[in-house]
């Protein structure tokens, strides 16, 4: 069976983009408005510019996705879903969305808005897919990281439609669970702003010692390009091929989208011959890489997904450097391929900053003088104010040509195929003239002439000079395939009357192209206006409830709105919950007064530091073979074992009179549901508390089996509407996002049962790709292990330490290089109203320190719960340079 043929989605940051995107081929475009898009840093789009892109794209039968796809604050959810709502009507064809609480309100109160899931959701399995189709969305953006083989799995046991990138930047991170930039800077990645810490300077440390590695940048991955395996794709029945860049320039959009235009087109016209020519894969290559990779679609890439040399664009190689003159600060580069004026380059190894590398060329000179261009084998002398050894390579970066080529076509107008229309009219004698045209997409108009056709005196209007007048289509976006003219003998209608009549239906047609997408404002849909001092009414279909203001807030009372997740009645001491990963840990986190344990033995890969020989054996090489064991053939402890320590972990636990909860793992694949719908079975037969779930996946699943489960915080819960989502869904217990602010925590918490995280090293990424094997691992499909030759660290360009951990599935955890501590703010966290404060282990050296650290908050929650102690307590007393998070200062 011919495999159906899948939608194109490109990018548009602005307006050309959009216009160079549906001009060269795309099916759909996703555009962001000017607030709670992903993109922050892109022009976007105001109010106004969104509904011309919306009129201008559906004139041209092309779809738009409008993003709203960050995380909300409290006070923001309203004019988020003021937003929803305005895209409805405007007729935007979808809404990519991230903030579970807002796809829950807009369900409620738009219904007939389709909202796909962007890839920040971290939806990378089936039970996620279920979960999302649940909540009522349409679409799922799978996370980067899934293979071709999953995906197959996930669309055999849903209907769900799937939508993947094929081609563009890569994040290091999975999508939506990243925190580099929002700890580092506070600026957030989950709020559209993030500053792309990954693409900065690392050096990697074992045990103290540097590791010598090829390249600096060890958090930047190559770019995605799929074009050679589109067919997979294809064949696979994904529903939407979409490409990242909506920071990238007009021409690169309109470039990117033609060739994969083209090559969809290609492969469905001729599976067996399908090909990327040379020159589609060079001006790919010219637009816009940092290297290529076809990231996890096909294969685990290792250290092939890395671009550790330059995380910058690098166009294409155009020549090598054969000298410097320091005179006249020129370097003389022998090509091997054409330069122009206007042209940029980059040149390999100039001694200058990073970003001080390229230029754009003004001048250069050959033997003959100053030139236009010059090409391959020619030697020109080009003005660079940094020296660069012989032998760097000099690239293009930037193709003069080729980008003033893709503009002037894009803005011509004469790229993207004609719509196809029949023509049918009528003319007879003392009757209105009248004209009818119908497009493919069977929208219809019929228009009369106020003007009566008249019988002729003289010479008679022929039905061919009708036909010519009213099949003159050539400046609009309409050609004429068939043609029907029914006309009276002897008939005359003056030449200006036809124009007129097709004029008038054309515009009309091009009206009902773009009408016919708008919706009605619901009239029971009432939102208030922001500030207004007056009780409100929300109404939704079929019923009406009432929201009271809260007092002199002029803000709506959710309290009313999120029905069996009010107020509860917390106690007053919150429960103080640890994490252990090891049964020793677990028994430090008891003897320092913990009441609740997270228990997640065999989530991370232990060093083997013994006589730390190991690590000697490849520290200062390159990737030597160290003689670990392979990595695919480590396992976890045998199912005896597991039970053994799960077991004791509980009646450890109870013997103590304390909760125990298993901890799952944060990214949790198709292949590796079976192991926790085992624990989950191992929870109940030892009797523990229940699990700790921390993707929609894992949650999902907790409900289907009926396990009591904690929400942790990569589920990323942001405001009250989420948070009652979890709880209405059977969570017993959220953590909330550490991106939260006291304040915008306290607003949250009073909604139900929350915790907070109050101490440890928070983990800012979690990464399908293992750096410390991709470095140091053996070449080939399999590892050997060198992650468990001891303690890694990165260390960034201030000589910040950030820790590194491996789980068993071979993935980077990168911790935070400072410790969260609010132990002197403990008053202020117990008057929030969190039912719950955690302190996270991750990082911490042994049993003793967990239990020296559980401690000293087992006294301090106690001191201000039964004396209202205040400030006895402080973080010095557990160490030096700890962090607040973002307690305090919270995120842009």
């Amino acid at each position: 069976m011919k495999p159906a043929k899948p939608e194109l989605l490109a990018p548009a940051g602005g307006m050309e983009a959009l216009k160079a995107a549906v001009e060269n081929g795309a099916d759909a475009v996703y555009i962001g408005a000017r607030a709670f898009s992903a993109r922050g840093y892109a022009s976007n789009f105001s109010e106004e510019e969104l509904e011309q892109a919306l009129d201008y794209a559906h004139l041209r039968g092309v779809k738009i996705y409008v993003t709203v796809n960050t995380l909300l604050k409290e006070e923001e959810v309203e004019s988020a879903l003021r937003l929803l709502a305005r895209l409805r009507e405007m007729g935007a064809d979808a809404i990519i969305i991230q903030d579970p609480g807002l796809i829950a309100l807009s369900r409620k109160y738009l219904p007939d808005l389709p909202l796909h899931a962007s890839t920040q959701m971290t939806l990378h399995n089936s039970e996620g897919v279920a979960f999302a189709k649940e909540l009522g969305i349409e679409r799922v953006v799978l996370s980067r990281e899934t293979s071709l083989e999953e995906i197959r799995k996930i669309k055999e046991k849903s209907d769900m439609e799937i939508e993947v990138f094929v081609h563009g930047a890569l994040c290091i991170s999975y999508s939506g669970q990243c925190l580099l930039s929002s700890l580092i800077g506070g600026r957030s990645g989950n709020r559209g702003y993030c500053a792309q810490p990954c693409r900065k300077k690392y050096r990697l440390y074992c045990e103290g010692e540097q590791v010598k590695t090829n390249g600096s940048y060890l958090l930047s991955p190559k770019d995605l390009n799929t074009a050679s395996g589109l067919g997979a794709f294809i064949e696979a029945g994904i529903e939407s091929f979409k490409i990242e860049g909506r920071m990238k320039r007009p021409e690169y959009v309109a470039g990117v989208v033609r060739i994969y235009r083209r090559l969809i087109d290609r492969y469905l016209k001729n599976p067996a011959g399908y090909f990327v020519s040379g020159e589609e894969q060079e001006i790919l290559t010219q637009l816009f890489n940092r290297g290529f990779t076809s990231g996890y679609f096909f294969e685990n890439p290792r250290g092939k997904l890395m671009s550790r040399e330059n995380p910058h664009n690098r166009g294409i190689p155009a020549g090598t450097v054969v000298s410097y003159d320091r005179r006249t600060k020129r370097i003389r580069v022998k090509l091997s391929n054409t330069l122009r004026l206007g042209d940029g380059i980059m040149v390999e190894n100039a001694e200058t900053r990073p970003e001080d590398k390229g230029k754009i060329i003004s001048s250069m000179y050959t033997g003959k003088g100053s030139v236009y261009s010059a090409g391959k084998g020619e030697v020109v002398e080009i003005p660079f104010d940094s020296r660069a050894p012989s032998g760097s390579t000099v690239y293009r970066t930037h193709d003069k040509k080729l980008m003033d080529s893709l503009k002037k076509e894009s803005e011509s107008g004469a790229l993207r195929p004609k719509i196809p229309v029949s023509l049918a009219a009528t003319l007879t004698s003392g009757k209105p003239a009248r004209f009818g045209i119908k497009d493919s997409d069977s929208n219809v108009v019929t228009v009369e002439s106020e003007y009566l056709v008249e019988e002729a005196e003289k010479l008679p209007t022929s039905k061919a000079r009708i036909e010519k007048q009213l099949t003159k289509l050539g400046n609009t976006l309409f050609e004429a395939t068939e043609l029907n003219v029914s006309v009276e003998e002897d008939i005359f209608i003056p030449v200006g009357q036809l124009n007129e009549l097709r004029t008038k239906a054309v515009l009309q047609l091009e009206n009902l192209r773009t009408s016919k997408w708008k919706r009605k404002p619901l009239e029971n849909l009432q939102l208030p206006a922001p500030g207004e001092k007056k009780v409100k009414e929300v109404k939704r279909i079929g019923k009406i409830e009432e929201t009271k203001e809260i007092e002199g807030t002029g803000k709506i009372n959710h309290r009313e709105e999120i029905k069996e997740t009010k107020i509860r009645n917390l106690p007053k001491k919150p429960l103080l919950s640890v994490t252990a990963y090891s049964f020793e840990g677990l028994e430090g986190a008891l003897a320092g007064g913990a009441d609740c344990i997270y228990f997640g033995e065999g989530l991370f890969r232990k060093p083997n530091t013994t006589g730390n020989a190991a690590g000697k054996a490849f520290r200062n090489t390159t990737g030597s073979e160290t003689g670990v064991a392979e990595a695919s053939g480590m396992k976890r402890d045998t199912d005896r074992d597991n039970d053994s320590v799960l077991e004791s972990a509980v009646l450890k636990a109870r013997a103590a009179g304390r909760k125990i909860y298993f901890n799952t793992p944060k990214i949790v694949k198709d292949s590796g549901m079976e192991q926790v719908e085992e624990l989950f079975s191992r929870a109940k037969k030892f009797g523990a508390d229940g699990a700790i779930v921390s993707n929609l996946g894992t949650f999902n699943l907790a409900k289907e089996k009926k396990i009591p489960c904690i929400a942790d915080s990569p589920l990323n819960i942001y405001n009250g509407y989420t948070f009652a989502l979890l709880l209405q869904n059977g969570a017993k217990m959220a953590a909330l996002s550490p991106e939260l602010t006291l304040e915008e925590l306290k607003e949250v918490a009073a909604y139900g049962p929350a915790e907070c995280i109050v101490h440890g090293r928070l983990e800012l990424m979690e990464s399908e790709h293992c750096l410390v094997g991709g470095l140091l691992g053996k070449a080939g499909n399999k590892c050997s292990a060198p992650c468990t030759s001891g303690n890694f660290t990165l260390v960034d360009e201030k000589k910040y330490e950030f820790p590194l951990l491996m789980d068993y599935q071979c993935r980077t955890h990168l911790l935070n290089s400072r410790s969260l501590c609010m132990l002197e703010y403990i008053p202020l966290l117990v008057e929030s109203g969190v039912a719950s404060l955690r302190i996270e282990t991750l990082g911490m050296d042994s049993a003793e320190e967990i239990r020296r650290v559980t401690a000293e908050y087992r006294k301090a929650i106690d001191a201000f719960c039964e004396t209202g102690e205040r400030g006895k307590r402080k973080c010095e007393n557990l160490g030096k340079g700890f962090t607040a998070g973002h307690y305090f200062r919270g995120v842009q």
